[in-house]
């Protein structure tokens, strides 16, 4: 019988030390990926919404490029950039952006996972500022969402969830340990829809349900029914009163805002990564990522999208103008009747070419901002 190999006290120290370098270094190596930090970006606490023009706003997956359109999602222009950046840690960067918001006049960009979060904000689309006032441990970030004024962002059991305060300057930390009652969690994403005057949703792994219908002051938990996993939870959307969340091969429906859940297959076949469901034209849209879609007005029946749809994501203005984004492409697309598209923009030849991912469209919204000068 073979034994652990023993050491004497100053040469096991040794060995202990040499680890911790060793790992001390690694880690270096790999923050050495990561965009620096910027300190040139001013502080919040200091917008002034009034609403007044109708924009749609999109932003990249990686170094939070933001394009922004004032008419009608037709022309699209840059208006920050945090970082050019290709690699920026991947999944862990800085400003690798996990979600996108808007409520009451100001657009959010949230950024960060597994490192503190970065949330930049703009009440006109072209000035763009940290939504916190001062320097802060903003919430890790794996899916953001806002209405009624507030915005939220959700991680894991850990860092639980961050929602802010009407004006986005102030933030607070929602933990979620006394209502898991031992349970576990991970990877949150959130959603609002217009319940009753507004309800918060975030789901997490193992099914796991929390619920706010105060603007995210008090939170109520519950679950998923089993038979859809106990992880890939991938987008939340509301709809006709009723809330849907898509998994690979089902979709949750609520239609008490957030209570209790019942189970539907989609029929979507495919890869589960990097699909998108939104709701536009009076439906439930969700589609694969390379293309193939379903569509369902009450998230129980659903049928094939038209053949041309996008993959990706959808937003919507009250016009009907739909904008379209997805993971993996460098373009934007929008039609007025949800059934022809064209390209209203694309990134440049180079940045195709260098498949430079600060150019990938990921996330999209609309709403009214400030006016600026032309």
């Amino acid at each position: 019988m073979s034994h652990p190999r023993r050491f004497a006290p100053r040469t096991a120290r040794l060995i202990a030390l040499m680890s911790v370098v060793t790992l001390s270094t690694s880690a270096i190596a790999q923050n050495k990926k990561f965009a620096p930090i910027r300190t040139d970006i001013p502080m919040g606490g200091k917008l002034s919404p009034r609403s007044e023009e109708p924009v749609f706003a999109v932003s990249s997956k990686q170094g939070m490029r933001i394009l922004v359109s004032r008419d009608d999602g037709k022309t699209w222009k840059q208006t920050f950039l945090a970082t050019g950046s290709k690699e920026d840690g991947g999944w862990h960067g800085n400003y690798a952006v996990y979600g996108m918001a808007y409520t009451g006049g100001v657009i959010g960009v949230f950024s960060g996972w597994g490192t503190p979060g970065i949330y930049i904000g703009s009440d006109d689309g072209v000035n763009w500022s940290h939504l916190n006032k001062q320097p802060a441990q903003l919430g890790s970030v794996w899916g953001a969402t806002g209405g009624k004024g507030v915005m939220l962002t959700g991680a894991d059991q850990w860092r639980g969830m961050t929602s802010s305060s009407d004006t986005h300057a102030n933030w607070k930390k929602h933990s979620l340990v006394k209502l898991l009652n031992g349970g576990k969690t991970h990877h949150i994403i959130v959603g609002f829809g217009d319940y009753k005057g507004g309800r918060f949703l975030a789901i997490g792994d193992n099914r796991q349900v929390f619920v706010s219908d105060d603007l995210c002051k008090t939170w109520k938990h519950n679950r998923i029914p089993d038979g859809v996993g106990d992880r890939g939870q991938q987008a939340i959307a509301f709809g006709n009163g009723i809330f849907v969340c898509s998994f690979k091969e089902k979709v949750a429906r609520s239609l008490d805002g957030g209570v209790t859940w019942t189970l539907h297959d989609h029929g979507l076949s495919g890869s589960a990564a990097w699909r998108g469901l939104s709701f536009v034209n009076g439906e439930f849209w969700l589609t694969g990522r390379r293309g193939g879609g379903r569509k369902s007005k009450d998230g129980v029946m659903w049928q094939d999208l038209p053949s041309q749809t996008p993959s990706g994501r959808f937003v919507q203005s009250p016009g009907g103008t739909i904008i379209n984004v997805a993971r993996g492409r460098y373009d934007i697309k929008r039609s007025t009747d949800g059934k022809k598209w064209e390209t209203v923009f694309e990134a440049p030849a180079s940045a195709l070419k260098e498949k430079d991912v600060t150019w990938d469209t990921a996330f999209a919204v609309f709403g009214k901002v400030n006016g600026v000068n032309k």
